[in-house]
């Protein structure tokens, strides 16, 4: 007896007829007068559908002429088998149910390698939205400020939050800073002073330093200051004197 060789189709499973009826020991064209049969007794009962144990079908023999043929089921290979006796019938049943029980196993391998491929895709999706969402409060954060300093520290880390690293370099660390206060209490004058020598000789400058968030000395609130370069200080002694 020669082993059955399943159809599929879109993860539905069938076998030729033809092999059926030779398995079976049986003329073809008998088998399908046998299935017709069932078909119309299947067709009397609103509930069943013919097409869930048979599904007509068509082959090209040899000579290039087209033949009808039958698609079984698993429920097909039932029905014609319980109207089979003897050791073909036997044979059969066990190499059907041997076959199709293999096909399915298989199908549900794919199918669950599938799923888990999709699941894995799904979480990459959901990893990298919230990549994106971190990096909008970072890009959001740094449209806040007109520092240039604080605005490329923000796109770093943006682009640390989508790439993984820091695609967009930090700023560099510069020289050592002084606050109004610092100088002032360096020189021996108020830090007032020393705000008012620098807007009076405009020293706010890229030249003598940069502007940085502080806590502001009256409240919580982080306000914009402007820190000064070590050189600033030989100035204001200059401006002092």
């Amino acid at each position: 007896m020669n082993e059955l060789q399943l159809i599929n189709e879109n993860g539905k499973i069938y076998v030729d007829s033809r092999q059926v009826a030779e398995m079976i020991g049986k003329r073809h064209a008998d088998l399908m007068r046998s299935i017709d049969g069932y078909i119309e007794i299947l067709g009397q009962n609103a509930k069943l559908r013919s097409d869930n144990f048979f599904v007509k079908s068509t082959y090209q023999a040899g000579t290039g002429k087209t033949y009808p043929c039958y698609k079984l089921t698993r429920k097909g290979c039932d029905m014609v088998a319980n109207k089979l006796t003897g050791e073909k019938g036997v044979l059969f049943t066990a190499e059907y149910v041997t076959r199709f029980e293999e096909m399915e196993k298989q199908l549900n391998q794919i199918s669950e390698t599938k799923i888990t491929e999709y699941q894995q895709k799904e979480l990459e999706i959901r990893e990298n939205e919230a990549k994106a969402k971190v990096a909008e409060l970072w890009i959001k954060l740094g449209d806040r400020t007109n520092i240039p300093e604080y605005r490329q520290i923000t796109d770093s880390y943006a682009s640390l939050a989508l790439a993984g690293k820091p695609v967009l370099p930090l700023p560099e660390v510069k020289e050592k800073t002084y606050s109004a206060g610092e100088i002032g209490k360096i020189l021996g004058v108020s830090a007032n002073k020393i705000g008012r020598l620098a807007n009076e000789f405009n020293l706010k400058t890229e030249k003598y330093g940069k502007y940085f968030y502080d806590k502001s000395q009256y409240s919580n609130k982080e306000v914009e200051s402007f820190r000064y370069y070590n050189s600033a200080i030989d100035v204001f002694k200059e401006l002092l004197a």
